[in-house]
This record gives structure tokens, sequence and C-alpha cells, in this order.
């Protein structure tokens, strides 16, 4: 491992250590405080945005001209972020990716119709973003790159926040119940949690070393980790 993956993954390591301190200290603050922080519109979720808009701009300053070949990388980032504003729910009568939004007798057709052509496009971003990129992701991930790392601990983060939303809702119907305390430990963990996913990607897109020295492309940079 050279120098500079080693600061990359000492990197991610200090990223990682923050936010379960993050974590950890909010979860001892009072109930009030803890609302505040983590609510809808909040601290964090404030935040989250920021770190989404920062990576689009990161992103574009890396790849200057060049972004425009992956278009979809910007698109799949500007989806996530309106997400946090709950754009996806605030801008549609059902939501944009419930299905009552296509099926509901009360959306107008012509929403239904925009809401439809919206989601075909982000399927396609998705789709196109994961044709293009997985193989590379894990040659880079089996190599120890540190982009790659934290584009996994990005991912990480966003099923950790999946698992944890609504937890006492979804083991309900197993017959298991957890806490009060269990439940608010697992807010804190999920609020914060969305936090993380902006800035791994930031991360992994500021380590991104670039082609290889001998590929013909405008976004060819100095090797880093």
């Amino acid at each position: 491992m050279t120098a500079s993956q080693r600061q990359g993954w000492t990197l991610l390591l200090t990223l990682g250590l923050a936010f379960a301190m993050q974590m950890f200290t909010v979860n001892t603050l009072p109930v009030a405080t803890q609302e505040t922080l983590l609510a809808e519109g909040g601290f964090y979720e404030s935040l989250s945005v920021v770190g989404y808009l920062l990576c689009i701009a990161a992103l574009i300053w890396t790849l200057r001209g060049a972004v425009l070949r992956v278009w979809y990388l910007p698109l799949v980032l500007a989806v996530m972020a309106a997400r946090e504003l709950d754009l996806d729910k605030s801008l549609f009568t059902r939501g944009l990716f419930k299905a009552r939004q296509y099926t509901g007798d009360d959306v107008p057709l012509g929403e239904r119709l925009v809401a439809a052509l919206i989601l075909a496009i982000i399927i396609c971003a998705i789709l196109l973003m994961l044709w293009r990129h997985v193989r590379p992701f894990l040659a880079a991930l089996f190599q120890g790159r540190a982009w790659a790392g934290a584009v996994l601990l990005g991912i990480g983060f966003t099923v950790a926040y999946k698992l944890l939303d609504g937890i006492a809702r979804k083991l309900a119907p197993l017959g298991i119940e957890i806490s009060a305390d269990a439940e608010r430990t697992a807010f804190v963990v999920e609020e914060i949690g969305e936090l993380g996913i902006p800035v791994m990607f930031l991360a992994a897109i500021l380590l991104w070393p670039g082609p290889a020295p001998t590929t013909a492309h405008p976004t060819n940079r100095a090797h880093r980790a």
C-alpha cells in the first residue's frame, strides 16, 4: 500500500470515528435537543443537503467538461438531495416513488405522466451508473483503493439508513418489540448516518485518482489513493 493509499484510508477511519462520536454524543443529549438537531429541515438534514451539493460541485470541478459523459452521476446525487428535502413527496400527490402515484384515482393524468417520465429518467441513470461503474469499482476495492472504500462506506450508510428507518414498525410483524430507548438510539444513528452518505461520496470524489496515465482522456490527473 502506497503512502497516498494509507493517507486515504486514515481519512476514512477518521471520518468513521467522527460519526461514531457524533452518534454517541447526540444519543446522550436530552430528547428535546435531539428533536431539534434531527428534525426535518434541522441541522443534520440541512448539512446532508449541503453535502450532496458539494458532491455535485466537486464532481463538476474534477471532471470539467467531461462531466457530461457521466451526466447520470450528478443526477443521482441531485435526486438524493431532493429526497432529503422531501421534494419527491411535496411536489406530487402521492409521492414520486409510491405506486399509488401511478395507480391512484386522485392523481391527475398529466401529473402521473410527468412523474412517470421523471422516474424513468432516474431509473435509466441508476442502471447506466451500475452498468458502467460496478466492475471498475469492485476492481479498485480489491486493489485497496481508498476512494472505493469511501463509496462502499457511503453505500453502507445508505443501507443502514433504510434498515433503521421505522425499525419498530418493521419488527412488529415479526413479533419483535424494542424498547423506547432502543428506538430512540436507532433514530439518532439513522439521522446522523444520513449525513455520512454525502460525506463519504464527497471523500470518494476527492480521493479518486482519475483514469490511468496511459488513458487518453481529458480528466487525467496525478495519481492519488
